[in-house]
Order: structure tokens, then sequence, then C-alpha cells
């Protein structure tokens, strides 16, 4: 019994290291396109809590996090607010900015 437990706490080192090598091999690299996670923010979006905690926790490779206010209210918008106060690489911006705010993240300008 004691030889399958031991494997087993084997195995799941082997595993830990895997995961840690990975996840540094995986840091941006300069050569990589830029991009954007956005999360559109509506009033009576139930899960917005849990999706604004799920990008707290999945900051890896991310270069920027926009979050657009299309209906938000008073507690999503502090909810925002302390997002971007507590990651530099966080945007809170209103749905009539995107255009402009997009034009100067991927510097592409419209032609007229």
């Amino acid at each position: 019994m004691d030889e399958i437990i031991i494997t087993a706490a084997v195995v799941l080192a082997v595993i830990a290291i895997i995961e840690i090598v990975t996840h540094f091999l995986a840091i941006n690299s300069t050569s990589s396109p830029p991009y954007v996670t956005v999360l559109p923010v509506f009033s009576d979006d139930e899960l917005f809590v849990m999706r604004l905690e799920f990008l707290m926790r999945k900051g890896s490779g991310r270069q920027r996090v926009i979050l657009v206010d299309y209906t938000a209210d008073n507690q999503q918008k502090e909810l925002c607010s302390a997002f971007i106060h507590t990651n530099p690489d966080a945007s809170f911006i209103h749905y009539t900015e995107m255009k402009n705010f997009f034009a100067e993240i991927f510097a592409f300008h419209e032609k007229i």
C-alpha cells in the first residue's frame, strides 16, 4: 500500500514540475501580436462578479483587459473601478469610446 502512495506522490510531483516549467515558458514574447480581453458590463448580468473574478485569476499572458460599460449599475462600476485600480493593464470605458480606444491600441487609422 505504501508503494502506491509513494508512486502517486512522485507522479503528482512530476506533473507539478511540468506545470511550473510550462508556466514560465508561456510568458509573453516580444514577437506575439497584441491582443485584448474584453468583458462587456450589463446591469442584468447575474454572472458578472464571477466573470470578473475569473479575469482576476487568469492573468497569464494577457496584454490588456477592457471592461466595456453598456448598462453597468453602481455596484458593477465600483467593482470595475477596483479591478482597474489593482490591474494596471485594465481599462473601463463606455461603449461609445470603443472605436477610438481600439484604434489607439492597435494603431490603425480609418481611411477617409
